[in-house]
Order: structure tokens, then sequence, then C-alpha cells
């Protein structure tokens, strides 16, 4: 175990030490008692690092102190109120209006007011934040040219009404645009984030409105959230101290999990089997889908990945069924699509798109390419974010394209957030990404992973791009008939998975987590997990 970590266990022992005492702990987790707060010690990869929501993606450290205009309920497939008690769109589907909350505070006492949402909107557009989900709100009117720093941003088409009235035009129609606010539309206190920069999410600085507040953090080990009294819901949110523990091993995680110092981890793939027959750990392990998508970019900039041919080579000499079914083993689904099943524009298998696959294909492509046998390729080295699930998926496609093409590659797995910046700079042939959904269409993983405008100038030269893709989405995104739209969705993975082959796809995952009994965690598909809605009995 890290020094860091042996901290965290000293930590977490004296914690433990004073609920025992107080007959306040049961079965590794402090329960609720009159002597301390109700306590859950959840587990995280790695550091949270930007968190503004203005400024970064939104992930758990974001959606549990923020609030949304809308929220949406995974379990259910229903928007419900937030930050916006109501709202009303015009009949040509450009406006919507919404009415923002009242009697509500932010963190300091200062009232929560549609400026709030009307400046975090600004925030997200500015070409001064250089955020990169900017492009989510690109069909918002004038949204393209702020971004672009033609016009300032008070010209986006968000504006507050009144101290209570959030209103947006859009540049055209979205059926998907009411729910895609329920992980952007975030409330952000101006003056907070103006007044200390990028200092603004640190524990001394930082002003919420969400259920929870961050009250102290150590870096690369622990970030603690406790429950904001000034939420709007405060009275409905059980669990009031939030320990996130950074762990980068799933190993270590596991062991911490089975030693009562976490809460709920991912069972790591070598544990799987044990987890299952375990009679103890079996009856706390519960394996639900995400909506989530792995693949592999390939660096078209450079050779031999510049030829479509070596692309659907090493795409069809993949085995993804037993990928998922002898390497991964946790409920993973093949795939040869992108766009996960239970979203708008999912294309079913049987539609018949991308490269399966077939090893005579493989090699016959890879011949006509030039390179039969795999003859005059150059070193090819395929990076991965290190960890032993994308470790041991890395292994298995090194041993296929080997098996079924006759190529060596070279495994590079990298730790921490300098996977980022090498695979920014086309530092790897082959390289694993992930995208979660944050809301339930297509538009989300197409538009934001794979369309032209939010790749960066060095992505450009290395990363697969399509102007007929680019139409596809753009057209997709506002059209209004829905069987259209799928349409277009289908035309567009065709481009992408099958005919350029700018990517492999290889499953979607599933989330095999363990649990304690005594907390109750609600079960979605989505990348967050949003705390205020999860209990601890004893």
């Amino acid at each position: 175990m890290s020094k860091s970590k042996k901290g965290l266990a000293l930590l977490l022992a004296a914690s433990l030490l004073l609920a025992v005492a107080s007959g306040a702990y049961a079965g590794g987790t402090q329960q609720a008692a009159a002597t301390g707060p109700v306590t859950m010690n959840y587990h995280i990869a790695g550091d949270p690092g930007n968190f503004d929501p203005a400024a970064n993606w939104v992930y758990e450290m974001g959606v549990n102190q923020w609030v949304p205009l809308v929220g949406y309920d995974a379990v259910n497939g229903e928007i419900y109120p937030r930050g916006a008690t109501s709202w009303k769109v015009s009949d040509d589907g450009t406006v919507w209006t919404f009415d923002i909350r009242r009697d509500w505070l932010w963190s300091d006492g200062t009232p929560v007011t549609a400026a709030d949402y009307v400046y975090a909107f600004q925030a997200v557009v500015d070409p001064a934040t250089a955020s990169p989900t900017a492009f989510r709100l690109s069909v918002v009117q004038n949204a393209n040219d702020v971004t672009n720093g033609r016009i300032p941003v008070d010209q986006l088409g968000v504006v507050a009404l009144d101290d209570h009235t959030v209103q947006i035009t859009l540049e055209q129609p979205a059926s998907w645009f009411l729910v895609s606010l329920s992980s952007i539309a975030y409330a952000v206190p101006r003056w907070a984030r103006e007044e200390h920069g990028t200092d603004w999410t640190n524990p001394e600085n930082i002003v919420v409105n969400g259920p929870y507040k961050l009250v102290s953090r150590t870096a690369d080990d622990v970030y603690v959230l406790e429950k904001n009294p000034n939420y709007y819901d405060a009275d409905s949110v059980q669990i009031e101290r939030i320990n996130m523990v950074i762990v980068p091993q799933q190993s270590t995680a596991m062991a911490m999990y089975e030693n009562g110092e976490l809460d709920t981890v991912v069972v790591p793939i070598e544990d799987l089997d044990r987890v299952k027959s375990d009679p103890v750990l079996s009856q706390e392990f519960n394996s639900f889908p995400r909506l989530v998508s792995q693949f592999y970019w390939i660096n078209v900039g450079r050779p031999p990945f510049d030829n479509v041919l070596v692309r659907k080579a090493f795409a069809a000499a993949v085995d993804k069924e037993t990928l998922v079914s002898r390497i991964t083993r946790g409920g993973e689904i093949a795939t040869d699509t992108i766009a996960p099943p239970g979203v708008v524009g999912y294309v079913e298998p049987s539609a018949g798109v991308g490269i399966p696959f077939d090893p005579d294909q493989a090699r016959s492509y890879l011949a006509e390419a030039g390179h039969p046998g795999g003859q005059g390729l150059p070193p090819i080295t395929v990076g991965f974010n290190f960890n032993e699930f994308n470790a041991n998926v890395a292994q298995a496609l090194q041993a296929m394209w080997k098996t079924h093409l006759g190529v060596d590659v070279t495994l590079n797995g990298v730790e921490g957030g300098a996977y980022g910046t090498l695979t920014a700079a086309g530092e790897f042939n082959l390289y694993r990404w992930g995208w979660g959904m944050a809301y339930t269409d297509a538009n989300y993983i197409h538009e934001g992973m794979f369309h032209s405008k939010v790749m960066s100038e060095g992505q450009r030269g290395h990363r697969w791009s399509s102007d007929e893709f680019d139409r596809l989405i753009d057209q997709a995104a506002v059209e209004t008939d829905q069987a259209r739209r799928e349409a277009l969705y289908l035309e567009a993975e065709t481009v992408l998975v099958q005919e350029d082959v700018g990517i492999i796809p290889l499953f979607f995952p599933a989330d095999n987590r363990v649990t304690k009994p005594y907390l109750n965690r609600i079960l979605v598909p989505l990348m967050t997990q949003e705390f205020w809605g999860w209990t601890i009995t004893r």
C-alpha cells in the first residue's frame, strides 16, 4: 500500500474508532448517530482535476455540487425539475423558457437567480474558458460565433427575463436539447469564479447550490464532500459526508473494500470469478449495463494507418466476442458500432454495419494494402491508460493481431494525466478511449467525439474526421422527425466504422461492482453518480 493510502487507512481507522466508541459503526462504515454524520467512503480512480462545471466535463464532483436546469431519471427515462420548476417551448421549437426555483440560496447565502444560469451558459462558450463542452451548446443562437471569438458572450441566445426566468433561443429546433440540459446547464456563482479564478473550486473558496459541498481535499488522496444545508431539497439528503478516496489501481481498491475501508468498488477482472463464488461477496455483487462505449482510435495521420485498407485489416482481426467472453468476462457487449444500446441512434447488429471479425478478410485487406503477412509495416505502438482492465484488453488485441495478421505491436500503458497529453499529440498508432453518455441520444457521442469541430488543431492531424460525417451529424442534430434522425445516425455510423474505419469499436461495458449491504445506491447506466439519492441503513 502506498504511503498516501497508509495515511488514508489511519485517517479512516481513527474515524471508525470514534464511530465504534459511540455505537454508530456497523459493517465498515459510519452510520447515522447523534455523535457523527452518516458517511460513505467512495472510490474514484484518479484526481478529479478541474471540476468547474463551466470549464470541464461534469462527473461526480460536479454533479453533486451544482444544479442543472433539469434532471434526468435514467431508471425511468424521465426528465424532471431541478433548478427550473417548469418550462415551456415555442410552437416552432426554438425558444425555451424556464422558471427558476424560488427561495433557494447558494452555500454562501446569496439567492440563486436566473442570472447565475445565464452566466454559466456564457462561461461555457466563452473562448477564454476553452471548455471542451462548448460544442454541446452549438445549437444555441450565436453560440458558434461566440466560441470562435467573432462576437461577445453577451450576444449568446440565453437571457434572464427577470430574476427567475431564463429564456434560451436555438438556431433550429433540436429534439435532444431538453434532456441534454440535465448535464450541462449548471448555475455558476459569478462572484466567486471571477474573484478567485481557477482556484474558485478550492475548499476555502467554493460556492455551491447543490446537495454537497467540498470541505477539504488532499490531492491524489481524498476529497471530502459534506451535505449542503442550503440545497433546496436538503431534507431528503441522507448521507451527510462522502470521502472521495482516490485509488488508481482496482486491485488495491478491492482490497480496501474487503478491509472495510471503501463502501463500493468496481470488481477487477481477476477477481470476478472469486467474487461470484464467494458466499458473502456474491451477495454484494451487481452487474448492470452502462451507456458507455470503449474503442480504439486509429492514428490516420501517418503510415501505416493512413491507408484505409490497413485500418480495415486491423479491425477485421479483432475477435470481439472472444474478448468479452474470455478476457473481460463481466457482461460487456461486443459491438461493431459506437452508439450504445438504449440511446436514440443505436444501430442494431442486424443492420450489418461495421467491420466484423473475419481473419481471412483481414489478411486479404493487409495484402491488398501491400503488406502481406505484415511485411514492410513500420513499428506500431498501441497506447492505453493503465489499469488492470485496460492492460488485459490491450494484451488480447496484441495477441489477435499477431495471430491473425502476423503483426507485432508494442504496448505502452501510461499512468496518470500524461496519457491525455500523449494521445493529444498523436504519440501512438492506436490508442484506447472510452466515452460515457451524459444523455440518451447518439448526438452526444457522434458530435462530442467524432465531429471535426470538437478536435483541436493538433488532434486534426491524427484523428479521423470527415466532412460527410459532419454533415450527417449536423443534419441529425436539428431533424425533428425521429425516424429520419435514426436513418441519419445509421448513415453516419456506416461512414465512421465501415467505410472509413476511423476507429475500432470494441464493446459496451458493464458496471461490475460490489456494494456493502448497508449502502442503498441507485443503479444507473450513465457516467455520473448522484449521491443525494443514496442512503445508508443499519
